[in-house]
């Protein structure tokens, strides 16, 4: 179950962030990133989280179960960007100096 909440909170992160920057006007690439960088964003998770179960809404093993997520999601942030980043790093472009003209 963990597995499954983990996998479709990354899911909704990194297409709703994208498609979001999509709508910006960035281009796909940079929208992936964006997206990417986004999974890790557990902070108001963890808040609710903690509210719901300070107000009895959550017992012990659901609350256990939000934490896993939120640490999941910001464990596998860091390969992901790095393949976001590594994927579409930009190509050097060799300058060709074009022969100076003397009068």
């Amino acid at each position: 179950m963990i597995l499954a909440v983990t996998l479709a909170a990354i899911a909704g992160k990194v297409f709703g962030a994208a498609a979001g920057a999509r709508l910006g006007g960035f281009p796909s690439h940079e929208a992936f990133q964006l997206g990417s960088g986004m999974v890790a964003r557990g902070e108001v998770t963890l808040i609710v989280a903690a509210a719901g179960s300070k107000a009895g809404l959550l017992n012990s093993s659901a609350f256990s179960a939000i934490v896993a997520v939120v640490l999941l999601s910001t464990l596998v942030t860091p390969p992901m960007l790095h393949f976001a980043f590594e994927r579409f790093r930009p190509r050097p472009v060799i300058a060709v100096a074009e022969p100076s003209v003397t009068e």
